[in-house]
């Protein structure tokens, strides 16, 4: 199982929540929390299809 960050919402305020935590203004343990509100563990197997699936997709020409 993998974490991913549920939404791009969510990856913005994990990227804020993680700034805090790098100068000092929350501890560990609620980043932990904010990890668990943030992040939805994908299996393996499905991340590795959704990311080769949009390796397979081709763009389309422009007509």
């Amino acid at each position: 199982m993998t974490k991913e960050i549920k939404s791009e919402a969510f990856a913005s305020i994990h990227s804020s929540v993680e700034a805090l935590l790098k100068i000092g203004a929350i501890d560990t343990a609620t980043m932990r929390e904010f990890d668990e509100a943030c992040m939805a563990e994908v299996s393996a197997e499905i991340s590795v299809q959704e990311d080769s699936s949009a390796l397979r997709a081709d763009p389309q020409p422009p007509r």
